[in-house]
This record gives structure tokens, sequence and C-alpha cells, in this order.
């Protein structure tokens, strides 16, 4: 994967946060489906996605927005499949561990019980500690929304920095 400039990587940021901010003001358009494939599209069309759809098509967004590559975070190449279990494995395999409390725009959270036992994702879209960064969540029919680090009743099992942006 070749390293993208500072200025690429703050571009790809922008287009997350611009996308995750336009799905969370259009919560009409999405609905929660866990269904596989899911499809990639432009923001203003309608999608039927679940938490780890939604993570890909962001990072899906800001490679057509910025022109830059982005590998799926889903570590299925933007063919539509893949599931938060496929996240985990891939960020494991490919992703940095994000510093604790120093979240960066398209810091991806994983919740579950354990590294196997995944059940939820979210995206970083604006950057922060605890306290002071919004993540964006598709985890049910009234998403996507804004939401804090520590919402999810599930514990964290991590939070990943995706390699391009590392």
């Amino acid at each position: 994967m070749p390293l993208l400039t500072p200025t690429q990587k703050l571009r790809i940021r922008k287009a997350i946060s611009a996308y995750c901010l336009h799905a969370e003001a259009n919560q009409l358009l999405f609905h929660y489906s866990q269904q596989r494939p899911f499809h990639y599209r432009e923001p203003n069309v309608t999608q039927y996605l679940d938490c780890s759809g939604y993570v890909s098509v962001a990072y899906w967004h800001a490679m057509h927005e910025t022109g830059c590559f982005l590998a799926d975070p889903l570590g299925m190449k933007m063919t539509g499949w893949g599931w938060t279990g496929s996240e985990i494995a891939w960020l494991r395999a490919h992703g940095k561990p994000a510093p604790a409390g120093k979240w960066l725009v398209g810091d991806l959270v994983l919740y579950g019980h354990s590294v196997s036992a995944t059940v939820h994702t979210a995206i970083c879209r604006t950057a922060g500690d605890d306290r002071t960064s919004w993540w964006s969540s598709n985890g049910n029919e009234h998403a996507p929304q804004p939401v804090r680090i520590g919402y999810h009743p599930d514990p964290i099992v991590g939070v990943y920095r995706h390699p391009a942006l590392a």
C-alpha cells in the first residue's frame, strides 16, 4: 500500500467526517440491514447497511472523494461482503492500535466481550479524547447517529487506526 502524504491523510479524514455528518443528517436514507452483499453508493441514495457496512462505505466514499486508494477495513476489497468479525481480523493484521484517548477521524472502535465475539463497530468523525471525540454509528434503524466512544453496552474490544492513516 503506497504511503500517503499528510495532506492526503487530512483530505481523507475530512471526507470521512463529511460523509458521517451527511449520513447523520439524512437518517431517512439509511435502513439497518445485514444483507450481503451491501452496495457502495453516493450519500444521497437510499442505503441498506449494518454497522460494519457503514464503516466500509465511509472509507469507500473517502477513497472516491479524494482519489487516494484505501483498503477495505472489512478486508473484503470493497465487494460488499464482510462483517465486524472480518473487520477485527483485518485490523489486527494490518491496522495500528490507536493511542488511548487520542482518537482521530477514521479510527474504528469495536465492541464485544472478546476479540472473537465482536458485536458492533463505529467510526470516529470528530477527533478528540473520550469526552470530546464524536463517533458515528449505524447500529439500528434510527441511525446513523452521533455517539460517544463509551456509549455501547458491550465493552470496547479495541480502537484501531486504518494503516493508510497511521
